[in-house]
Protein backbone atom coordinates (compact mmCIF):
# COMPACT_ATOMS: atom_id res chain seq x y z
CA UNK A 1 0.00 0.00 0.00
CA UNK A 2 2.03 3.97 -0.56
CA UNK A 3 2.26 5.10 1.80
CA UNK A 4 -0.38 8.76 1.18
CA UNK A 5 -2.79 5.90 1.41
CA UNK A 6 -1.90 4.71 4.74
CA UNK A 7 -1.23 8.29 6.27
CA UNK A 8 -4.45 9.10 4.82
CA UNK A 9 -6.25 6.58 6.66
CA UNK A 10 -4.64 6.77 9.89
CA UNK A 11 -5.56 11.10 9.81
CA UNK A 12 -9.41 9.70 9.11
CA UNK A 13 -9.07 6.60 11.65
CA UNK A 14 -7.71 9.13 13.97
CA UNK A 15 -10.42 12.07 13.45
CA UNK A 16 -13.09 9.26 13.97
CA UNK A 17 -11.29 8.22 17.05
CA UNK A 18 -11.22 11.92 18.88
CA UNK A 19 -14.83 12.77 17.86
CA UNK A 20 -15.86 9.51 19.18
CA UNK A 21 -13.42 10.16 22.31
CA UNK A 22 -14.98 13.77 22.51
CA UNK A 23 -18.65 12.45 23.05
CA UNK A 24 -17.43 9.34 25.05
CA UNK A 25 -16.25 12.06 27.89
CA UNK A 26 -19.15 14.37 27.76
CA UNK A 27 -21.26 11.14 28.19
CA UNK A 28 -19.30 10.13 31.53
CA UNK A 29 -19.78 13.97 32.36
CA UNK A 30 -23.60 13.98 32.26
CA UNK A 31 -23.30 16.31 29.29
CA UNK A 32 -24.88 13.71 26.51
CA UNK A 33 -27.14 11.45 27.13
CA UNK A 34 -26.40 7.65 26.54
CA UNK A 35 -28.52 7.46 23.65
CA UNK A 36 -27.18 10.12 22.46
CA UNK A 37 -23.60 8.72 22.42
CA UNK A 38 -24.69 6.13 20.66
CA UNK A 39 -26.25 7.63 18.12
CA UNK A 40 -23.11 9.68 17.42
CA UNK A 41 -20.60 7.13 17.58
CA UNK A 42 -22.90 5.17 14.84
CA UNK A 43 -23.12 8.61 12.86
CA UNK A 44 -19.21 9.22 13.26
CA UNK A 45 -18.32 6.31 12.12
CA UNK A 46 -20.39 6.16 9.02
CA UNK A 47 -19.29 9.15 8.32
CA UNK A 48 -15.76 8.44 8.49
CA UNK A 49 -16.04 5.70 6.27
CA UNK A 50 -17.74 7.75 3.81
CA UNK A 51 -15.57 10.04 3.40
CA UNK A 52 -12.19 8.25 3.74
CA UNK A 53 -13.86 5.78 0.98
CA UNK A 54 -14.56 9.17 -1.30
CA UNK A 55 -11.00 10.48 -0.88
CA UNK A 56 -9.13 7.29 -1.72
CA UNK A 57 -11.32 7.00 -4.87
CA UNK A 58 -10.20 10.49 -5.30
CA UNK A 59 -7.18 9.87 -4.60
CA UNK A 60 -6.76 6.52 -6.56
CA UNK A 61 -7.95 8.34 -9.86
CA UNK A 62 -5.64 10.87 -9.81
CA UNK A 63 -2.65 8.39 -9.33
CA UNK A 64 -3.30 6.19 -12.10
CA UNK A 65 -5.99 8.28 -14.46
CA UNK A 66 -7.92 5.70 -16.57
CA UNK A 67 -7.74 8.97 -19.21
CA UNK A 68 -4.91 10.53 -20.84
CA UNK A 69 -4.87 14.42 -22.11
CA UNK A 70 -5.15 14.65 -25.72
CA UNK A 71 -3.12 17.89 -26.67
CA UNK A 72 -3.65 19.94 -29.77
CA UNK A 73 -1.08 21.02 -32.25
CA UNK A 74 -0.81 24.74 -32.78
Amino acid sequence: MPAPVTHGTLVFAMIAAAIIASFFVASKRGMVSNDSFQIVSVVTATLAVAMWLMWLCTWMHQWHPLIQPIYKDE
